[in-house]
């Protein structure tokens, strides 16, 4: 895993929902509080896109089926359109830190 800039903090509103596309990766970035979020940004259920989902605190639902994960773990919270949890996959993770105004991630 490599450390790799994504943006700037001061670029990230509260609650925010940004897509950001790196030439090998494409991730979902969160700042709630003091703390960015950075996880892939499709679900694995159907790769719909999370930034067109709902914010419910440190979770976010997919917009297109219902599935929600946990932004911190990754973890499937409640499954796609009533299914258990466990019929998708975890949204992948990565460990976030900030230097400065950069936001970088683990990748």
């Amino acid at each position: 895993m490599v450390w790799r800039e994504i943006c700037r903090l001061s670029e990230l509103r509260e609650n925010e929902m940004r897509r950001v596309d790196l030439e090998d990766a494409e991730l979902l970035v969160v700042r709630i509080g003091d703390r960015v979020f950075v996880t892939d940004a499709w679900c694995t259920h159907q790769r719909s896109d999370l930034t067109l989902g709902i914010l419910e605190g440190k979770r976010v639902r997919c917009a297109l089926h219902q599935a929600l994960f946990d932004l911190e773990t990754g973890e499937v919270l409640e499954g796609p359109s009533g299914e258990p949890p466990s019929s998708i996959r975890p949204l992948r993770t990565y460990r976030v830190r900030v230097e400065g105004d950069v936001v970088l991630a683990d990748l």
